[in-house]
């Protein structure tokens, strides 16, 4: 059975305000609270940025469910050591699972702070450093060193642990990613969908299993969904306008300006818009799509919440669409 999670936009909603809803999602049947990871938000108008890694340790003490982030970049301004020493951290805190979600990142992580934006040879690599980093942290007890091209450790122990390492899943929507998600993850991430994901994505992640002697079923798929819903169809549809610039491709563009990224979002049609949010003014909907998903083959599906009013999507999720799957 697929699992129903809550993605925690920390771009959208005030850090309180996210804590509320994570508390609602769990009410409803929500088995997991992911949360976004960035500096600077996806759009500029009404928007947030709170840092992740605090309000995973507030949620740590809020939630009884697996918390994780979706997806915390590798790049230059966190030091895979660092990472590490926050995820172990909140893993001592919480009662439940925690993940480490890890990614190349984007633009409006880095060039704000400073940091470059290097090309996707050099992030990937970058990625995979932090995941060899990472993992041997989190696994041996004894002290590390460790000299690559990117990062490096002298010597470096966490004193603090939880009893079981926290998860390690790579967000992939290529399949050289996919091939690090394969090598090193728990889990890999993805908001590709449709052929995207059954035609290209999900083979290669199945290949380069098979190549490192891993069993597939061992590496558990989460797919990100945006998700508006109302009784009103157009004020659904409109609740979704933070994210249109999420239809024009700037995942990997060199744009760190909110205020840039938000004007891209003009340039989405209304077919752009239907075809990469799920808008709904009928509980029945979001339940048919969330089993297309799992007929593709996802073990988890996360839904973000840019309702009119957000409150009443827990709600709906709660009484008919949680309970009908």
């Amino acid at each position: 059975m697929v699992a129903i999670d809550y993605m925690a936009h920390q771009e959208q909603y005030s850090p309180s305000e996210l804590l509320e809803y994570a508390q609602l999602a769990e009410e409803a049947g929500y088995e997991f609270v992911w949360t976004s990871d960035h500096f600077h938000p996806w759009f500029h108008t009404d928007a947030e940025a709170g840092f992740a890694w605090s309000w995973l340790g507030a949620a740590s003490q809020r939630v009884d469910i697996p918390i994780g982030t979706y997806v915390t970049p590798s790049a230059g301004h966190y030091h895979p050591g660092r990472i590490a020493q926050a995820f172990a951290t909140i893993g001592e805190m919480h009662d439940d699972r925690v993940v480490l979600g890890l990614s190349t990142g984007e633009a409006m992580n880095e060039k704000p702070l400073g940091e470059s934006w290097d090309e996707y040879p050099v992030r990937r690599n970058r990625l995979e450093e932090t995941l060899e980093i990472a993992l041997e942290l989190l696994e041996r007890d004894e002290f590390v060193s460790y000299d690559g091209e990117h990062f490096g450790l002298d010597e470096a122990h966490l004193y603090t642990k939880p009893e079981t390492r926290p998860e390690v899943h790579v967000a992939a929507n290529g399949p050289s990613t996919a091939q690090l998600a394969a090598r090193y993850a728990d889990g890999f991430m993805t908001v590709l969908t449709g052929e995207e994901f059954t035609d290209r994505l999900y083979p290669a992640v199945r290949r380069y299993a098979e190549e490192e002697g891993r069993d597939l079923d061992e590496i558990e798929t989460t797919v990100l969904v945006i998700v508006s819903y109302d009784e009103e169809y157009e004020r659904a549809y409109d609740a979704t306008r933070p994210w249109w610039a999420t239809t024009q491709d700037v995942f990997d563009k060199a744009i760190a300006d909110p205020r840039e990224i938000e004007a891209l979002g003009d340039q989405a049609t209304r077919e752009e818009v239907e075809e990469k949010f799920l808008i709904a003014d009928d509980p029945s909907t979001i339940a048919a799509e969330v089993e297309r998903l799992a007929e593709q083959g996802f073990d988890r599906v996360a839904l973000a919440n840019t309702s009119p009013e957000p409150e009443r999507l827990f709600e709906v999720m709660g009484s008919d669409v949680i309970p009908s799957l």
